[in-house]
């Protein structure tokens, strides 16, 4: 090749646009909303699936949300994703080496309340009632689809995740306690390319938070 031709290949390709190089997505992110009807506002941090700059969740998948809630305050816990969600029960959460915790649907926040019947003072009357709250609160517990702990649970659960490192949990219906292992037991964490991790405590969780404005 010619003087000439070398010059106009090394003009050639300084003219080239640079390839940028990806930037690593973050691992956890706020997204604000707006009860179109009440009124009732929420910001939510959550952990969700993402390709490129694409974020979605699937059904049957579960994930870490940490909601600062305009009735209930501060939640933690899991919500299960999808555009058709499913129940989520107890499930086990984990921080790094600390002691795992066991939040349960029936503790989460409760709604809005009904009005309640006039009080009677029967103890007939009275058992029936309670028996009708019991089976209430279990029905709520068996369909929610997200289990959150609140108050100084939650408190708890947000400093030992701000503190740590990476994120585990699961179903606790799970891991039985007896008969064959369930291969779905050691499905914890995020599918990453080297296959699956803990979910990652990284600088965009404190970015998250404070967009959110949870300290």
């Amino acid at each position: 090749m010619t003087r000439a031709g070398v010059l106009a290949l090394g003009l050639a390709l300084l003219a080239m646009p640079a390839v940028a190089k990806d930037k690593p997505p973050k691992t956890w992110q706020a997204t604000r909303t707006v009860d179109p009807i009440t009124g009732a506002t929420s910001c939510v941090v959550s952990a969700v699936d993402y390709v490129g700059t694409l974020r979605y969740s699937r059904t049957g998948y579960l994930y870490p949300v940490i909601e600062m809630n305009s009735t209930h305050g501060l939640l933690v816990g899991v919500s299960s994703g999808g555009r058709f969600r499913l129940p989520t029960g107890a499930i086990l959460w984990r921080v790094d080496d600390q002691p795992f915790r066991e939040i349960k649907p029936e503790d989460n926040p409760r709604g809005t309340a009904v009005t309640a019947a006039p009080q009677v003072d029967d103890a007939a009357t009275k058992a029936v009632a309670d028996a009708m709250a019991l089976s209430n609160k279990l029905i709520l517990s068996a369909t929610a689809t997200s289990t959150l702990a609140s108050g100084e649970t939650a408190k708890a659960m947000l400093t030992e995740l701000r503190a740590g490192r990476g994120l585990i949990y699961r179903a606790a219906a799970i891991s039985s306690p007896y008969g064959l292992p369930d291969p779905n037991m050691m499905r914890v964490g995020q599918f990453q390319k080297d296959g699956l991790k803990p979910i990652p405590v990284d600088a965009s969780l404190g970015i998250a938070l404070a967009e959110c404005g949870i300290e």
